[in-house]
C-alpha cells in the first residue's frame, strides 16, 4: 500500500512495480493494473513503454532501474526482453479501466451472469435517450391512462409534494437523475421511508399525520391572555397567520420557523421562550398547547417525509420495471449495469472463492475461470474505488492476497487526501480499511509506504500547503471531529524535491466576485506567462464560473483564455439556436415559438430564397432530407446556405461545425426522430480544450493530476466546510449496504431527532473531508508560484469555510518567497507570446478546432440504394467491417506457416465468427501475400521497415483540420533514419463483384485514398511520387493500385 502525496511520484512507483514484477518473471497479461481514466491508463502505459525503451538503449540508465527493483544482474538485454513480451502481448494486456475490466468479465460470461448473450454498452448520451424513450412510452398509450399509469402519476405526486406538471417526463427525467442511482443501491421497499428500520427502538416524536388546529387554537387563546409588548404580539400573531397556510413537506415559513426554533432550545421543560429577544415565561395551560403544537408539527413533518419516500420509491420501481424490460433484457447496458451485473445479489451468480460453496454448479465457477488468469493486481487512485467495486474485486483478490506460495501480489496506490469524488461513490475508508482487514489475518501482509516529497512543487508552494493543511487545532474547530481526525491521521508534512524552483504563494484579498476577477486579471498581466512559457491555470469551483471568467480575461484583458468547461454548443449562440428552432418548427407545427423564432433571424430570406413559404411547405423540406440525409447532412446544407451571413465571424462558424458533429454522433444511431434529436442536442456538451500559451480556467476536478508553474484561486469563497450535499439520505451498514434511506426534513427538524441528527453530522463530516480534499488538490497543482484570492472577511463573521481556514491558518494577508519570482524566467520567444500577453490575440494561437473538420471517409462518393435506410443488416456490415479491421490491426508481419496458429489464437480469445473467417482468409490469399510477408529484398535490414496500425491522426491540409485512422501503411526509412518511401493500404469489406465493381468501388475510393496519401506525404516528408496507394477488397481477396491524382 502506497500513500502517495500530490506530485509525489505515483506513476513513477506504479509503472516500477510493473517492471519489478516483469523482472520477476510475470507475464505481462497475468498483471492488471487498473486505474479511472482512459487518459491515465493510457499514460501508465506509455511510461511503462519508455522506461523500458530507454532501460534497453542506456546501460546506465538499466543499472539504476536493475537496482531500484532488487534485480541488480538485470542488464539492458534484460530489459529489452521485457519490452518485446509487452509489445508482443499488447493484445492480452490488462491495463485500464476499471469500468472496461468489469465490462470484459461480462463479456466473457454473459450467460452465467444472467444475459442472453451479447451486449452492447451505452454512453452517456445513448442512454439518455433510451431513458426519454422508455418515459414517452410510459406516457403516450392511447385513450385515458391506464391503472398502471395512474398508479405511477399518484406516486409522483406523492413524491413530490402534489406538484402538478405538465410536462410530466421532462420533469421525471431530473427526477431519475436525482434518485436514480439511490434506487439502484437500494432495491427494496423495505429500505425506504420504514419507520421501523428508520428507529427500531421507536421515534422520539409522535409520527402521524394528524393536524395541530385544537392545539395552536388552545395556545393562541392562553398567549392571548399574556403580557406581550407590541413586537412581541406581532411576532405571535404572524406564527399562527403562517401556520394556518403551512402544510407538511412545504418550505416552513420564517415566522413559524423562528418560534419553532426558540421552543426547540428550550426543550423539553418549556418553561419560558425567547420572543424578540427578550424571555417570556409561559404558564401551565401555554406550555402544554405548545408542546402540543411543536410536537405535532415535528411528527406532521415526518410522516409527510416518510409519506415522499415511499412515494419516490414507488415512482423509481415503476420506471425501473419499464426501463430494465425495453434496455436491459435487450442487451443495451452502461456501465453501471454491468457494474451491477457483478455485485453480490445483483440477480447475477455472486463471485465465490469457496470450492465447496453449495452453489458451485450455478455459479458455474466465473471466479475461479477469472483466478486463473491473473496473478498480480496494481490498483490505482484507491481512494476513489467505491465499495461496490471493490466487493466485485475483493474475492478475486483475497486470493492473490493469501497465496501460500507468495507468488500473487497486490499492490495499490492513492492518497486518501485528494478524495474528491465521494460525490459518485469513491470510498476513502476503503483504503485503511483493507490494509488492516488483510493485516488482521497475518500480520505484515500489506506493508505501508508513504511518498510526502513532491517531485511538482517548489518551497513556497510546499510551505502554504503545509501551513494550511497541517493546523490540527484549527481544523478540530472548523470541521466535525470525525473528519478531522481522519484528515489529521493520515496527514505528514510535505518537503520538496526542487528546492531550485524557489517560487511564491500569497494570500490577496478583492471585495466581491468582480474584484477577484479583476486582480486574476492583474496577476496574469503583472507575470506575462505566455511570454515567459509558463503554463498557468485558474481554478474555480462551478462550470459557470469557468465560462465567465474565460469570458472575462478575454473580453476585458484580451487575454488567449480558454474554459475547460462543458459548453452547451447547440444552444449557447444564436446560429444553431435558430437551427434547431426550424427544425422544431418543421417538426411540431403548432409550436409557434419556435416558428417566430427563425423569422426573426437570417433564416427567414433563405427559406424564401429556397420557395419555402407555408408550414406545410417547411414541414415536408425539412424533415425529407432529415429523413434522406440524416441530421448532420441537413445541417450543413443549412450552413452553406448561411455561410455568406457568418462570413468572418469566426465563433458561429465554430459552433455550426459543433453542431454537425453532434450531429454526426447522433445519426450513428440510426434515428430519425425529431424530438430526441433535439433533446440529444440540447443536453449536449463538448469541453473547450487548451492550446500552448494560454490561460486555462477549469474546475478544481477537471484539474487533478495536473500541474503548472502559475495557479490562481480566485473562487474559494462559499458556504461552511460541513454542508451535507442535498439529496435523500442513505444509512449505511459496516458493509456498505444501504440500511434505511430517508428524504430528510429541514435541518431544523432533523437536528432534534437524535437517529436523524447522527446522520445528517455523519453527512456533514463527509463533506467537510471532501471539501478540505478538494482545496488540497487546488493547491497542490501550483509548480513555482501560487495565488489565492479572497474577500475581506465581515466584522463578526462566524463561517466555517475556505476562507476562514486560508484566515485563521495564514492570517489576514500572508506571503513567502519571491514576490518577483517571474522575473527570473526567461521569455520564451515563441510566436505571438508577447502579443497575447500584451492582448492581442494572435493567428498562431486561433483555436484549432474552428478550422473545418473532415474526415477522409467523409469524402468519398457514393450513393445509397433507399431501401437500405430500412434494412436491418446495414449496421451489421459496419460491426463487420470493424472486426475484420481489429484483425487485421494485429498484424504487423505473418509468414504462411504462422497463419494457422493465429487463426487458432483468434477463435480462442474471440470465438469463431464470419469477420475472423474473412480475416483469415485475406492471409492466405496468395494475392496478397506482399502485404503480410516482411520484405526482405530491399537490402537494408528489418529495422528500417515501420508498420503503422489502426493509427489515428491529426493535420492540417488547405486550411482544414483532417481527422482519420490509418488502416495499414508501411514507411521504408534510409540507413540515415529519413523515411524514402512508403504504402498505404486501406481495407474494404464492400460486397461487390466482378472487374466493373472493382472499378467502381476503387473510384468511389479514390480521392480518399489520394488525402491518405497527402497526410503521409506530411507527416514524414516523403515525396508524394513516393508514396503508393492500395486497396484491398477483402470479399473477393484483392488488391487495387490508386493513382496520385493532385488536389
Amino acid at each position: 500500500m502506497i500513500l502517495a502525496s500530490a506530485g509525489s511520484g505515483k506513476t513513477y512507483a506504479l509503472t516500477h512495480r510493473f517492471v519489478q514484477l516483469l523482472a520477476h518473471g510475470a507475464a505481462p497479461e497475468r498483471i492488471v493494473a487498473l486505474t479511472f481514466t482512459r487518459k491515465a491508463a493510457g499514460e501508465f502505459f506509455d511510461e511503462i513503454l519508455k522506461k523500458l525503451a530507454r532501460a534497453a538503449t542506456e546501460p546506465g540508465f538499466a543499472r539504476q532501474l536493475a537496482e531500484e527493483i532488487g534485480r541488480p544482474e538485470n542488464g539492458s538485454a534484460d530489459f529489452l526482453r521485457m519490452l518485446r513480451e509487452v509489445v508482443t502481448a499488447m493484445p492480452r494486456l490488462n491495463l485500464g479501466t476499471l469500468d472496461g475490466f468489469f465490462a470484459r468479465v461480462v463479456q466473457a460470461f454473459p450467460r452465467e451472469l444472467g444475459l442472453d448473450g451479447e451486449f452492447q454498452i451505452l454512453d452517456a448520451a445513448t442512454a439518455r435517450r433510451e431513458r426519454r424513450r422508455v418515459l414517452r412510452r410510459m406516457f403516450t398509450a392511447a385513450g385515458e391512462p391506464d391503472a398502471a399509469q395512474r398508479e405511477f402519476i399518484e406516486a409522483f405526486k406523492r413524491a413530490t409534494f402534489g406538484v402538478e406538471e405538465k410536462r410530466l417526463a421532462s420533469v421525471l427525467d431530473g427526477f431519475l437523475d436525482e434518485h436514480g442511482e439511490t434506487f439502484l443501491a437500494a432495491p427494496n421497499e423495505a429500505q425506504w421511508g420504514n419507520p421501523g428500520r428508520i428507529w427500531p427502538e421507536g421515534c422520539e416524536w409522535p409520527v402521524a399525520a394528524k393536524v395541530v388546529e385544537p392545539a395552536a387554537r388552545d395556545l393562541k387563546a392562553a398567549m392571548g391572555e399574556m403580557e406581550l409588548n407590541e413586537k412581541q404580539r406581532v411576532r405571535i400573531d404572524d406564527f399562527f397567520a403562517a401556520l394556518d397556510e403551512w402544510s407538511p413537506g412545504a418550505m416552513l415559513p420564517k415566522p413559524v420557523e423562528y418560534l419553532l426554533k426558540n421552543a426547540f432550545e428550550a426543550w423539553p421543560k418549556l418553561e419560558e421562550i425567547v420572543v424578540e429577544r427578550k424571555r417570556v415565561a409561559l404558564p401551565e395551560v401555554a406550555r402544554e398547547a405548545l408542546r402540543a403544537v411543536v410536537a405535532g408539527i415535528m411528527g406532521m413533518e415526518l410522516a409527510r417525509r416518510l409519506e415522499m419516500t415511499r412515494g419516490i420509491f414507488a415512482v423509481l420501481r415503476g420506471y425501473e420495471h419499464c426501463y430494465d424490460a425495453a434496455v436491459r433484457r435487450a442487451g443495451r447496458l452502461t456501465f453501471a449495469d454491468v457494474l451491477r451485473r457483478l455485485l453480490p445479489g445483483g440477480g447475477a451468480p455472486r463471485l465465490s472463492s469457496h470450492p465447496d460453496d453449495e452453489t458451485q454448479e450455478a455459479r458455474l465457477m466465473i471466479d475461479w475461470r477469472l483466478d486463473a488468469r491473473y496473478d498480480h493486481w496494481l490498483l490505482d487512485e484507491f481512494q476513489d474505488t467505491s465499495a461496490e467495486q471493490w466487493s466485485v474485486l475483493r474475492n478475486l483478490i483475497d486470493e492473490a492476497v493469501q497465496d501460500p506460495e507468495g507468488r500473487r501480489s497486490l499492490f495499490y496506490v492513492g492518497d486518501v487526501k485528494q478524495a474528491i469524488f465521494a460525490w459518485r461513490g469513491g470510498d476513502p475508508l476503503l483504503f485503511r480499511e483493507i490494509f488492516l482487514h488483510y493485516n488482521r489475518i497475518n500480520a505484515g501482509t500489506i506493508t505501508e509506504r508513504r511518498l510526502d516529497q513532491s517531485w511538482r512543487s517548489g518551497p513556497a508552494v510546499i510551505e502554504l500547503v503545509n501551513r494550511v493543511f497541517g493546523a490540527e487545532a484549527v481544523l478540530e474547530e472548523l470541521v466535525p471531529a470525525a473528519a478531522a481526525a481522519l484528515w489529521t491521521g493520515e496527514w505528514r508534512a510535505h518537503v520538496s524535491a526542487k528546492p531550485q524552483l524557489g517560487g511564491y504563494a500569497t494570500v490577496r484579498e478583492a471585495p466581491d466576485e468582480a474584484g477577484r476577477f479583476a486582480e486574476t486579471l492583474r496577476i496574469l498581466r503583472e507575470v506575462e506567462p505566455a511570454r515567459r512559457g509558463l503554463d498557468v491555470a485558474v481554478l474555480v469551483q462551478k462550470n459557470a464560473t469557468a465560462t465567465a471568467l474565460a469570458d472575462f480575461l478575454r473580453r476585458e484583458g484580451g487575454m488567449g483564455a480558454v474554459a475547460e468547461s462543458d459548453l452547451r454548443v447547440a444552444t449557447d449562440n444564436p446560429l444553431t439556436t435558430a437551427l434547431l428552432a426550424l427544425v422544431r418548427a418543421a417538426a411540431f407545427p403548432g409550436d409557434t415559438a419556435a416558428r417566430e423564432l427563425v423569422r426573426m433571424t437570417p433564416l427567414e430570406p433563405v427559406l424564401a430564397a429556397e420557395g419555402i413559404q407555408g408550414r406545410d411547405e417547411l414541414t415536408a423540406r425539412i424533415l425529407g432530407e432529415i429523413h434522406d440525409r440524416g441530421f448532420a447532412q441537413t445541417f450543413e446544407q443549412w450552413l452553406r446556405r448561411l455561410a455568406s451571413v457568418v462570413e468572418g465571424d469566426g465563433f458561429s462558424v465554430d459552433r455550426g461545425r459543433r453542431l454537425v458533429a453532434a450531429a454526426e454522433r447522433f445519426d450513428e444511431g440510426g434515428s430519425r426522430d425529431v424530438a430526441e434529436f433535439l433533446d440529444f442536442a440540447e443536453r449536449h456538451v463538448v469541453r473547450d480544450t487548451d492550446l500552448a500559451g494560454v490561460v486555462r480556467v477549469m474546475t478544481v476536478h477537471k484539474a487533478k493530476g495536473l500541474g503548472f508553474d502559475l495557479v490562481i484561486l480566485p473562487d474559494v469563497e462559499g458556504k461552511k466546510l460541513a454542508t451535507r450535499r442535498d439529496g435523500m439520505a442513505v444509512k449505511r451498514t459496516s458493509e456498505r449496504t444501504a440500511e434505511w434511506v430517508f428524504e430528510l426534513p429541514a435541518k431544523i427538524f432533523a437536528e432534534r431527532d437524535t437517529l436523524l441528527a447522527a446522520q445528517v453530522l455523519e453527512d456533514e463530516s463527509a463533506a467537510a473531508y471532501e471539501n478540505l480534499c478538494l482545496l488540497y488538490v487546488a493547491m497542490t497543482r501550483a509548480k513555482r508560484a501560487m495565488y489565492l484570492i479572497v474577500e475581506p472577511a465581515p466584522a463578526k463573521s462566524t463561517s466555517l469555510n475556505f476562507t476562514r481556514l486560508l484566515r485563521d491558518t495564514l492570517g489576514e494577508t500572508w506571503s513567502h518567497g519571491d514576490a518577483r519570482w517571474f522575473e527570473s524566467i526567461e521569455a520564451a520567444g515563441g510566436p505571438g507570446s508577447e502579443a497575447l500577453d500584451r492582448g492581442e490575440v494572435t493567428g498562431p494561437l486561433s483555436r484549432r478546432v474552428r478550422r473545418l473538420t473532415r474526415t477522409p471517409s467523409a469524402i468519398k462518393q457514393s450513393e445509397l440504394n433507399g431501401a437500405l435506410l430500412f434494412e436491418l443488416t446495414r449496421g451489421r456490415s459496419a460491426d463487420f467491417g470493424t472486426a475484420v479491421h481489429e484483425r487485421f490491426a494485429e498484424i504487423e508481419w505473418i509468414l504462411p506457416s504462422r497463419i494457422a496458429d493465429k487463426a487458432a489464437d483468434w477463435r480462442a480469445r474471440l470465438g469463431p465468427d464470419e469477420a475472423m473467417d474473412e480475416a483469415v482468409a485475406c492471409l492466405s490469399a496468395p494475392g496478397l501475400a506482399e502485404i503480410w510477408v516482411e520484405p526482405s529484398s530491399s537490402g537494408m535490414g528489418k529495422s528500417v521497415v515501420e508498420v503503422w496500425r489502426e493509427r489515428p491522426f491529426e493535420v492540417v491540409l488547405d486550411g482544414e483540420w483532417i481527422s482519420g485512422v490509418f488502416d495499414r501503411v508501411v514507411v521504408t526509412r534510409n540507413s540515415d533514419g529519413r523515411a524514402v518511401e512508403a504504402t498505404v493500404v486501406d481495407f474494404k469489406t464492400d460486397q461487390i463483384s466482378g472487374e466493373a465493381g472493382i472499378r467502381s468501388a476503387a473510384d468511389k475510393h479514390t480521392a480518399q485514398l489520394n488525402l491518405y496519401r497527402r497526410v503521409v506525404a506530411t507527416l514524414t516528408q516523403i515525396e508524394i511520387s513516393r508514396i503508393r496507394c492500395e486497396v484491398v477488397f477483402t470479399r473477393l481477396r484483392c488488391t487495387t493500385r490508386i493513382p496520385w491524382v493532385g488536389p
